[in-house]
């Protein structure tokens, strides 16, 4: 069960209840693919309207995109990332690559990203487990190479940290 950091307070209350419970009772996003949770997907089957959260029409794809990769559904993540030309459709793209097991590609996805004002605060609220997205990356990749509990604990941790960074920006 995800709780949200103290820092991300705001960002959970910004959710409609349905949204916020629908998220706390699944399990913290993994590194791999993880499982549909079905109480997200029937939520983000319609869309994300003003019900779920009040977003900008703007950032509305790229939140869905973010949702879905807590949902379990880095496919159906990916298929909307891709699809946006931002720096935040191409972080999002970069997460479900990474998630997604395909490391070289992530990295190309976040060399699109460019310098983000969200790192800085990820690698603060890491104690700079998450320095930048390349490392980080190579981080997971280790991780789940060499199945060391501790090092996958931390890294889903962190990852975890990066999504919540990563919707804050996207909600104010």
């Amino acid at each position: 069960m995800p709780s949200f950091t103290e820092f991300a307070q705001p960002l959970s209350q910004s959710f409609s209840a349905e949204l916020s419970a629908a998220i706390k009772s699944a399990p913290i996003p993994p590194l791999g693919d993880g499982t549909l949770q079905k109480s997200l997907v029937t939520l983000l089957s319609g869309g994300i309207g003003d019900h779920l959260i009040e977003v900008p029409a703007s950032r509305q794809m790229e939140c869905l995109s973010g949702f879905w990769l807590v949902a379990g559904d880095i496919h159906r993540s990916h298929s909307i990332s891709q699809e946006i030309g931002s720096a935040e459709g191409s972080f999002l793209h970069g997460i479900m690559h990474r998630r997604e097991g395909d490391f070289g590609n992530s990295k190309y996805w976040f060399r699109r990203v460019g310098s983000h004002p969200v790192f800085e605060q990820i690698s603060d609220q890491t104690d700079g487990h998450y320095e930048d997205p390349f490392d980080f990356v190579d981080l997971c990749q280790s991780a789940l190479q060499s199945r060391s509990d501790d090092q996958i604990e931390k890294c889903v941790a962190s990852q975890w940290i990066e999504w919540q960074a990563l919707m804050m920006y996207l909600t104010t």
